[in-house]
């Protein structure tokens, strides 16, 4: 007689599936708690970000009423800028009459007086004096014609145009003063 063990056959059939369930089921577990975990990280920095930005909302709505608060003394700021700006352009553009003027008065010794002073000729500055005696002539001469003096000063050279005397005894001179390039700049 021959005994058959069914039993311990069908032991042995689900013994070996159940190793192949469990090699397909852990690769799947993992799978899905890899998924889940990435879906919770996810999740969390959208929370932060919307965080993050409804505190950059609130920021923003504070910085535009303190704008609107302030609109007037903006507006005034912007404008007074504007108008000194344009004060400063046009001081710039002007000729420096005042700067020529000390200028050629340095160079004018006691008893010289000036008589007239002509800008008409571009680059050029015409000046009549009067000179009262022979002494503040030669002061005069000296005077322009020491180089390191004109050569600090803002003018490039200077002639004589003519001197006479008349019968009073005064002593005219009409001189030239040559403007140096950007001498008033």
């Amino acid at each position: 007689m021959v005994i058959i063990n069914l039993l311990s056959k069908k032991r042995r059939e689900s013994k070996g599936k159940n190793w192949i369930i469990l090699f397909l089921l852990v690769p799947f577990v993992l799978f899905v708690l890899y998924f889940l975990s990435i879906s919770i990280y996810v999740v969390a920095k959208l929370y932060l970000i919307k965080s993050d930005l409804v505190k950059i909302d609130r920021e923003s709505e504070m910085i535009s009423k303190e704008m609107t608060v302030n609109d007037e003394k903006l507006k005034r700021y912007v404008l007074s800028k504007f108008i000194l700006e344009k004060i400063e352009a046009l001081n710039n553009e002007k000729f420096p009459y005042k700067d020529y003027l000390n200028q050629l008065v340095s160079f004018m010794p006691s008893g010289v007086v000036l008589n007239n002073v002509d800008f008409s000729n571009k680059g050029w500055i015409s000046v009549s004096a009067s000179i009262l005696g022979v002494n503040p002539l030669k002061s005069l001469e000296e005077s322009l014609s020491r180089t390191d003096s004109l050569s600090l000063s803002m003018f490039g050279s200077v002639f004589a145009e003519g001197i006479s005397r008349d019968k009073s005894g005064l002593y005219n001179a009409k001189l030239q003063f040559e403007i140096k390039k950007n001498a008033g700049k």
